[in-house]
């Protein structure tokens, strides 16, 4: 490859930290345009920092998130969204369309490339995970892959579409295919360290389309969300084998610190930006895998936070690296909820095979240090897994007997996505084979069963993991008969725990308005037997329309 495609002497990161410092730049005479899309994501992280990076660099952003996360309830994109989808960049008439894909959709960002394609010829160009770890894959139907983090890389982009140059290559981290069909390795750009020079998230702007149920508004649904959604840093210190971070650790040795974390004023200058945008919300959600985690950082940000905002927040953390006095100056500033991933309730399942840390005495001991202080922890554990044996299941139900109640409890659905170091054992020990990996398998796998699905079974290790599945519902009779399963094999016992689970799922993710009605008549029933008539009086007429007084 020609030298000249990776030295262009073009400083992206001075760029931005100009705009961050002395504020948009100019736009040209002729106005640049961008179509920045989302699949099957509303809350896109990265596509709401690109608007407002895009319009910051003076090219006119366009942003449509075409479909969102339904989980379990994914539907595919119809006739009707594509004909919107189409028509929204025909009337555009942008100069690059870009596309935020992860592997589950990458069946749809086919048929979708293909259709902008034969629409237009500008430039297309995929980002997101999928084109990180896959860039090779990516360009067998784009015209340019990104691999990394693509600020800087869209900056340099942008300056050249302004120039009036619409050859791309050679621009650090954009991978394309040279006249030959040979793909040309662009390597990826330096990951950003200082992350106060990046935008805030965009919220109700304009240019910003949501696609969904056939039809298609510029109402920003977030803008009535009751909970911010924000990140304070980047990157993870762990190499968890199911999690797409055991590729980009080793993938950015040598290119910038991996875990960063933005200042505590930058962090909460953003919320409360966006809660200025948002009336409607009563809480914070911190999205990052090491929130609270460094000491000074911690006691700057709980301080300033408690002054500044004050609102409820939760976040997420390895339970290795929760330290209470962190925990304790958080949650006087107001974290009351700390995701808490378990993820196998085995020793050895968790450290051979999910590569992740933490024993289980030490799992527990967290999650009541947690308790004792006030924060809600609410666990994450995989079912559904191969690697999981009879013997493993019943160690997860004597652990997860252990853990502190009420719980909340998410469980998902043992996945494989092509590459990552789990998906490799499982093809080693013959759990999958080659064809269990196709983007086909996985966008019908991911959306139709991301969230685990109990069964009705004779078989013991879905008995131990539906009765796993049944701890959230904090009943004290549930808890015994799952303690008697536990203790003594009962084909009848197993079962019905198998179908109260069942239920449960179609009450909780499907939505089944009989179990539902079902569901308030028995809590109703409940209140009548403790005399909480005025409770139950207040809940009714919570559920009453609202009538208007002329």
């Amino acid at each position: 490859m020609s030298q000249c495609y990776r030295d262009s002497g073009f400083d992206a990161l001075g760029v931005l930290r100009h705009m961050h410092e002395e504020g948009p730049l100019p736009a040209p005479v002729s106005p640049i345009k961008v179509v920045h899309i989302s699949l099957y994501c509303f809350k896109s992280f990265a596509l709401r920092l690109f608007h407002n990076l895009t319009n910051n660099c003076g090219v006119e952003s366009h942003c449509i998130f075409l479909k969102d996360t339904l989980t379990n309830r994914h539907t595919p994109i119809s006739d009707v969204e594509m004909a919107a989808t189409l028509d929204l960049i025909r009337r555009i008439a942008p100069n690059l369309v870009t596309l935020s894909v992860m592997a589950p959709y990458v069946v749809a960002a086919r048929d979708l490339t293909a259709r902008i394609r034969a629409l237009t010829d500008v430039p297309v160009m995929i980002g997101g995970k999928f084109s990180t770890i896959s860039p090779a894959e990516a360009l067998e139907f784009t015209d340019y892959a990104c691999r990394g983090e693509g600020e800087l890389a869209l900056i340099e982009a942008y300056d050249r579409l302004k120039s009036g140059n619409h050859d791309l290559r050679g621009i650090v981290g954009l991978w394309f295919k040279g006249d030959d069909g040979a793909v040309i390795d662009m390597g990826q750009q330096r990951l950003i360290e200082d992350l106060d020079v990046l935008p805030f998230q965009a919220l109700g702007e304009s240019n910003m389309h949501f696609i969904e149920y056939d039809r298609c508004t510029t109402d920003d649904p977030e803008v009535d969300n009751d909970e911010i959604w924000v990140m304070a840093g980047r990157g993870c210190v762990y190499l968890c084998s199911y999690c797409v971070n055991s590729l980009l650790i080793p993938m950015n040795r040598g290119n910038g610190r991996f875990v960063r974390l933005r200042s505590p004023d930058s962090a909460i200058a953003e919320i409360k930006h966006l809660w200025s945008r948002q009336p409607k919300a009563h809480s914070v959600s911190f999205n990052d895998e090491v929130f609270g985690v460094f000491d000074d950082w911690t006691d700057e940000f709980a301080r300033k936070y408690k002054e500044q905002v004050g609102l409820p927040f939760h976040c997420e953390l390895v339970p290795k690296l929760i330290k209470e006095e962190n925990v304790r100056k958080l949650a006087d500033a107001g974290l009351n909820e700390l995701h808490f991933g378990i993820q196998s309730g085995s020793d050895q399942i968790r450290r051979d095979v999910l590569k992740r840390p933490g024993k289980n005495p030490e799992l527990v001991e967290k999650a009541h240090l947690l308790a004792r202080i006030g924060v809600v922890p609410q666990f994450d554990i995989i079912l559904g897994s191969p690697f999981d044996t009879v013997e493993v299941m019943e160690e997860t139900v004597d652990m997860m007997l252990q853990l502190p109640t009420p719980m909340k409890l998410n469980t998902y659905q043992m996945q494989y996505f092509p590459h990552y170091p789990l998906t490799n054992q499982a093809l080693e020990r013959g759990f999958i084979t080659p064809a269990d990996l196709t983007y086909e398998v996985l966008a019908e796998r991911v959306m139709k069963n991301m969230v685990f699905i109990p069964k009705i079974s004779r078989d013991r290790k879905d008995q131990m993991e539906a009765a796993v599945y049944l701890l959230p519902w904090h009943s004290v009779a549930l808890r015994y008969l799952t303690a008697q399963l536990r203790r003594k094999p009962n084909d009848w016992l197993g079962m019905a725990l198998g179908w109260i689970a069942l239920m449960r799922y179609h009450h909780d993710f499907l939505a089944n308005p009989a179990l539902i009605m079902v569901g308030r008549v028995m809590r109703a029933a409940r209140m009548i037997g403790r005399g909480e008539f005025s409770r139950l009086a207040r809940k009714i007429l919570g559920r009453l329309p609202t009538l208007s007084v002329r």
